[in-house]
């Protein structure tokens, strides 16, 4: 841990290396991580994960000073990697704090579930009583998940084109006291930049709202305490080849830092891919589109593609068909 001056904690958010690696190009890959501190530190030292200032600093992103977890107090954090899902993770904690630091308690919890096409993540918590600076008290949880996709037919490969990702994302932010809470969900094309399809943040008495493209921030009441809601987010146009790789990434941050209150980010079953568009070179939107994953998800123009179960009387029709079909045969057939 890094003992630096307060002067010093926001240069100290980034911070030692963190056991989940970064998506890797070309790969198909579950991510999640929860986050949860109720303790003391002699030193105000903050840093947060590196796959959180990755994905969610990488675009400038604030991060919360005193919120994120203090280097080698206890706690957890804990980050996991799958190849297969849904892939569910949560924890939780609670502390006390003595008269050194202020009297004070805290507990809470944190959240995260990764499939492929769908994330979650949420964490909530209270604190009661008065501490210093030095205390930190705070619930986090991220979920991301990666996939290559091919897009084919009915174009030749080699021509370039455009998608466009709709994503799906309802849930609320409350705080009471001077506690804060936020949600992020980021999505990257290959190594590219990092872009924000949908935050909302409450800090210090203020809250802050951004939609992005699509119609999902009309979905949504802000408040000074809360931000509510449900909507449907558009990615840029990201560009492509028909018959060629392309791969994307998503994820979902969410905090809660309660500070003499409660704090409460409720993303746990949000964010699922609830449509693709694909357009040709010319701005022509192509409707007879096929997509091959790395993941072996099947993804298509509603989003990810389930195969449909037939209802039980369709199951009954087809079998009594079947069957007659099998007794004619057999009429038919040579003794």
């Amino acid at each position: 841990m890094n003992h630096s001056p307060r002067c010093a904690a926001a240069a100290a958010l980034i911070g030692p290396a963190f056991a989940v690696q970064a998506p890797r190009a070309g790969a198909a890959q579950l991510e999640t991580l929860v986050v949860d501190v109720a303790a003391q530190s002699p030193y105000p030292t903050y840093r947060a994960p590196p796959l959180v200032v990755d994905f969610v600093g990488a675009n400038g992103v604030g991060l919360p000073f005193n919120g994120l977890p203090v280097g080698g107090l206890p706690g957890i954090e804990r980050g996991a990697t799958s190849f297969t899902g849904p892939w569910l993770d949560s924890a939780s904690v609670t502390g006390t704090g003595d008269s050194s630091f202020g009297l004070w308690s805290g507990a809470g919890s944190s959240s995260a579930n990764a499939a492929y096409g769908r994330v979650g993540a949420a964490g909530a918590g209270t604190m009661a009583g008065f501490s210093d600076g030095n205390t930190v008290v705070g619930f986090e949880a991220a979920a991301l998940f990666s996939d290559s996709f091919t897009v084919a037919d009915p174009l030749p490969k080699g021509q370039r084109g455009i998608a466009v990702l709709h994503f799906g994302v309802d849930g609320s932010l409350s705080v009471s006291g001077s506690s804060g809470a936020a949600v992020y969900a980021n999505y990257r094309q290959g190594d590219g930049p990092v872009f924000t399809l949908k935050s909302a943040t409450i800090q210090g008495g203020s809250s802050t709202f951004y939609g992005g493209l699509g119609s999902g921030a009309s979905g949504y009441v802000v408040t000074p305490t809360s931000i509510g809601g449900s909507g449907v987010f558009d990615t840029q146009p990201l560009e492509l080849t028909f018959g060629s790789a392309f791969d994307l990434t998503f994820g979902v941050f969410a905090y809660a830092i309660p500070r003499r209150g409660g704090a409460d980010s409720s993303f746990g079953s949000t964010a699922p891919l609830t449509g693709i568009d694909i357009f040709d070179q010319f701005g022509q939107r192509v409707d007879d589109f096929t997509i091959a994953s790395a993941s072996g998800t099947r993804y298509g123009a509603h989003g990810v593609e389930v195969a449909a179960v037939p209802e039980p009387t369709t199951t009954a029709l087809l079998g009594t068909g079947l069957a007659a079909m099998l007794a004619a045969w057999r009429k038919r057939r040579p003794r």
